[in-house]
């Protein structure tokens, strides 16, 4: 899933963070006056935004159908026969699109969701698409109206129904079930893992068998998460979500490679280095390699009454495993279905009044805090909804009741503005004239009605609502791109120099190979990126960047020279480069296979020798398997598996998930996490090809990340010479940016304004 916000106004930052995101969505904005975020959740199931300026156009969260659209215009003015609004313009424009993505897989099943989002109040802007046809994420929807005379505004809604909300976020009801691991078929975000009560912890991390333990933990159960962001941050909370410390280990990210070797050298049986990575970023064993069931995943945290933190194992046979993917309750997610059903689009819960109820009085009867509370109490729990914490709660309630949009219900929606004595109406349209007025605009807004058939079977009336900041900001966290995302990453042209013609501009069609490449290598490439951490969108514009151009643009996973080459039969470079025999096995070893050192050393020497030679003089004789009688058939079938080397129709799952799994094996050996992380400053390059002026952007960053695989020797060049087909990875890299990250591109006049390469067309 690739998902941004409504408003992308930051060209100097090219990935928006969390800070951005809420720099972006600030709130919501009812009225007159600045509401919280949360308030306009309580009763109109979506947020108001404030556009940054009135031409900054909104845009489309993700890819998707658009299935209803109502041109924006201006209701209320002289004339139209809703003479309360004439002073309060309300622009009428609507987008409601269908998303349709996935989160993760079940085995090979993908995990398809679908979700909806829906932008009111905007004005009117030409050339917008049509009911019907597709529409991509950052495509311009319009322009911010008015809401309540306050220009620049939008209401802005994601909803979904009851199976896709089981999807997105693997429960239906209340709060995670703490009986069970967290669900395998989708995991990002940060490491949670639940530490039972008086569990026992060490001064020291144990090595091999633990000793007696130093204490145990307090009657309580614990939260430890993880975060990796190059370092790695140990947060301990408590299931309310109180937390009692937390711990830095500084660049633990990116010597994860290094540490689960570590670990597997202290424990080898029945182990695997690459067990160990799964056990070390996920705190359970995802894959297909070894690992002892409970393998000790000693990490050290704070504790209660541990202040300079102790040694806990976090893969006790009694420990508990999730990941953001689960929506866990201690960071605030509740799912909330008990509105009273009384069909006010309101969400009614009395399990958010008890968010919002105010502490009960001293010596106050029962009485007090009962249903229907007084009028007083109800005052006081609007109070407490300002309350910051509480906003924070309540935006990440995500609560299911019947949509406002529907016309035929709009009377009986509204009817408690009517009702006298009501705290979050202080003045009731008693009058019946004022209360036609007022839902005959509101008529205008609904769209329900319009809507096809399946969509409105899938939602049905009453469905979730979503808060839109906090379903975006936990979303892309998501690494797992879907095959049309999959697809936009391929570029629609490549540059290849010819030596006869000069610079070619090439196109790249989406032919029967590469439709067999994305489809046999989609699900293993997601799983691969999420193990080996190349899991938010910078990284992925690397290594993308790189593999792309690596693979002849999704090709092939072998090099098309083949036994002609003079380092044949070690050819195949999966994703990324894994040439030369001694990666092949240092790739094997690590995923807990046996090969002989003196085969490694015999192989290892005849590469280097036949390296070492001219180019004109080198041969590949003294690398044939025959030369080397230790290798085995099995040893073969290994090399074979990484270029997917099974006739086609005929892969077995090692074929498919050995090509993606041994790039990101490749990628964490040579730290390109770290290379990958620096700011990308880009540079716009012109050149003249065959077909014209063309451009492609580059950036110091890409290039040490690019040489890092290639030659690293080359890293601190500033003439970008020494990598076969830079230029040409430059091409993917920046479809990759532009797919993936908020990134504007420089223009021929300098101008950083692009929101796709210059010259470059997206594959839509």
């Amino acid at each position: 899933m690739i998902i941004s916000p409504p408003f992308l106004s930051l060209a100097e930052i090219p990935v928006y963070d969390d800070t951005c995101i809420r720099n972006v969505m600030p709130g919501g904005i009812v009225g007159s006056g600045a509401y919280p975020v949360s308030q306009a959740m309580a009763w109109h199931g979506g947020i108001h935004i404030h556009a940054p300026t009135n031409t900054e156009p909104v845009r489309a969260i993700a890819d998707g159908v658009v299935i209803f659209r109502r041109d924006g215009a201006v209701a209320g003015k002289a004339g139209s026969g809703i003479a309360r609004y004439d002073n309060e313009d309300h622009s009428t424009g609507c987008v409601v699109i269908r998303h349709t993505t996935e989160i993760g897989a079940q085995g090979t099943t993908p995990v398809t969701v679908v979700y909806y989002s829906i932008t009111q109040h905007l004005r009117h802007d030409a050339g917008l698409p049509a009911v019907g046809s597709p529409i991509h994420r950052k495509d311009r929807l319009g322009l911010a109206g008015f809401i309540h005379g306050q220009g620049d505004r939008i209401h802005l809604e994601i909803v979904a129904g009851d199976a896709d909300v089981r999807n997105l976020v693997g429960r239906s009801t209340g709060n995670l079930d703490l009986s069970r691991d967290g669900r395998s078929d989708a995991v990002f975000g940060n490491l949670h893992v639940l530490v039972p009560a008086r569990s026992p912890y060490y001064s020291v991390q144990p090595v091999g068998v633990p000793p007696a333990p130093a204490g145990y933990s307090g009657a309580d159960d614990l939260i430890i998460e993880i975060q990796y962001a190059g370092d790695a941050i140990v947060t301990t909370c408590l299931l309310d979500g109180k937390e009692v410390g937390r711990v830095v280990e500084a660049n633990a990210e990116y010597n994860l490679y290094l540490e689960a070797g570590v670990r597997h050298q202290r424990a080898p049986t029945g182990s695997s280095p690459s067990g160990w990575i799964e056990l070390l970023r996920f705190g359970r064993n995802l894959g297909v390699d070894p690992l002892p069931p409970y393998a000790p995943h000693w990490r050290k945290a704070i504790l209660p009454g541990q202040p300079g933190g102790v040694w806990i194992d976090l893969n006790s046979s009694v420990s508990l495993k999730f990941s953001d993917a689960d929506f866990p309750h201690w960071r605030g997610w509740k799912l909330i279905d008990d509105d009273i059903g009384d069909d006010d689009s309101r969400c009614d819960s009395r399990l958010i009044d008890k968010i919002l109820a105010p502490p009960p009085q001293a010596n106050a009867p029962a009485s007090a805090t009962a249903e229907p509370m007084p009028k007083v109490r109800a005052v006081e729990r609007m109070r407490n909804l300002c309350d910051p914490v509480v906003q924070e709660n309540l935006a990440k309630t995500i609560c299911k009741f019947p949509t406002e949009w529907a016309r035929s219900e709009v009377r009986t929606r509204w009817l408690w503005t009517r009702k006298t004595g009501n705290p979050y109406m202080p003045y009731p349209l008693e009058d019946e004239t004022d209360f036609t007025e007022m839902t005959d605009f509101a008529q205008k807004l609904c769209f329900w009605e319009e809507l096809p058939d399946e969509d409105k079977a899938r939602l049905t009336i009453k469905h979730w609502h979503f808060h839109p900041r906090e379903f975006i900001r936990q979303f892309r966290k998501c690494a797992w791109l879907s095959e049309k995302e999959f697809k936009q990453l391929l570029p629609q042209n490549a540059m290849r120099l010819d030596r006869k013609r000069g610079l070619l501009w090439e196109p790249i069609r989406l032919n029967g190979a590469r439709n067999t490449i994305i489809a046999n290598h989609r699900h293993p490439l997601n799983v691969a990126m999420r193990k080996w951490g190349i899991d938010n969108p910078l990284r992925r514009a690397t290594f993308f960047g790189n593999s792309v151009q690596e693979t002849q643009w999704w090709a092939l996973l072998g090099e098309a020279a083949g036994s002609t080459l003079w380092y044949a039969p070690w050819y195949g470079r999966g994703f990324l480069q894994l040439t030369n025999p001694g990666n092949y096995i240092d790739y094997w070893r690590y995923r807990g296979r046996s090969v002989p050192e003196p085969l490694r050393a015999a192989l290892v020497s005849a590469y280097q020798a036949v390296a070492g030679t001219s180019v004109a003089a080198r041969s590949n004789a003294g690398l044939q398997d025959a030369c080397f009688t230790a290798l085995t058939q099995e040893m073969l079938g290994w090399r074979s598996n990484v270029e997917a080397g099974s006739a086609p129709g005929s892969q077995t799952a090692e074929d498919n998930l050995a090509p993606s799994d041994s790039a990101g094996y490749y990628w964490a050996k040579n730290n390109m996490s770290r290379e990958a992380d620096a700011a990308h400053v880009l540079t716009r390059v012109p050149i003249q090809t065959d077909q014209g002026a063309k451009a492609y952007y580059r950036s110091p960053t890409f290039w040490r990340a690019s040489a890092a695989i290639n030659l690293p020797g080359a890293m601190n060049r500033t003439n970008y010479t020494g990598i076969n087909g830079f230029d040409a990875r430059c091409i993917a890299y920046g479809y990759a940016l532009a797919v993936l990250t908020e990134a504007k591109f420089e223009d021929s006049t300098g101008h950083v304004a692009l929101e796709f390469p210059d010259t470059n067309v997206p594959r839509r």
